[in-house]
């Protein structure tokens, strides 16, 4: 028998049962059934936490945001070091949270939103970005980057960098991790002042 849970716990349980199932599976498999058995209680429980399927798609979308942008913005002083921090956190829920990541470069919560989603992801994406370009515009401002360097380019390099790493450091059981830090560090030679 399942531990009763506070009404809090047992929606976030829910909510990423539904990021997995829908990274994992697919929206054809995205069920109340499939919802159910990933958290282990009956079908009919959901419904006392969620008063229909997209209350669900919500919660995860939610769940999602509140694990993607955790510790955002990072503060300190240097925008380069700021940066890094963001590099890394992003690349810590990767490992973390996969089928977030996953999710947000498919369709799937979209889908499943009815479209809804689709704003919302958006907004997500030009919010990291709009920081990624801020910290290298402060960056390029107090003279810490290379000569010559344009920010909206650098800002395409580091962030498609972010976003190969993430993909290619896919972590697999027994895998080792990719090291977010080493990667973060040779970008900050390449495009720093000597």
């Amino acid at each position: 028998m399942v531990a009763r849970q506070s009404t809090e716990a047992r929606q976030q349980q829910i909510a990423e049962a539904a990021l997995k199932i829908l990274s994992e599976q697919g929206l054809r498999r995205f069920t109340t059934t499939a919802i159910a058995k990933e958290v282990g209680i009956a079908e009919g429980t959901i419904f006392r936490h969620f008063p229909n399927k997209m209350a669900i798609v919500d919660a995860a979308l939610d769940r999602a945001e509140e694990v993607l942008f955790a510790g955002f913005p990072p503060v300190d002083p240097d925008p380069l070091v700021r940066l890094g921090l963001f590099f890394e956190q992003r690349i810590k829920v990767s490992q973390s949270h996969y089928n977030i990541v996953r999710l947000i470069q498919s369709e799937q919560l979209v889908h499943a939103s009815k479209g809804a989603a689709a704003d919302r992801i958006t907004r997500w994406k030009v919010r990291s970005v709009d920081f990624l370009r801020g910290c290298l515009a402060e960056a390029k401002a107090a003279g810490m980057l290379r000569e010559g360097v344009d920010v909206q380019t650098l800002a395409i390099i580091v962030h498609g960098s972010l976003i190969g790493f993430v993909l290619a450091g896919n972590p697999r059981p027994g895998a080792k991790a990719p090291e977010a830090a080493k990667l973060w560090s040779t970008i900050k030679t390449l495009i720093s002042a000597c």
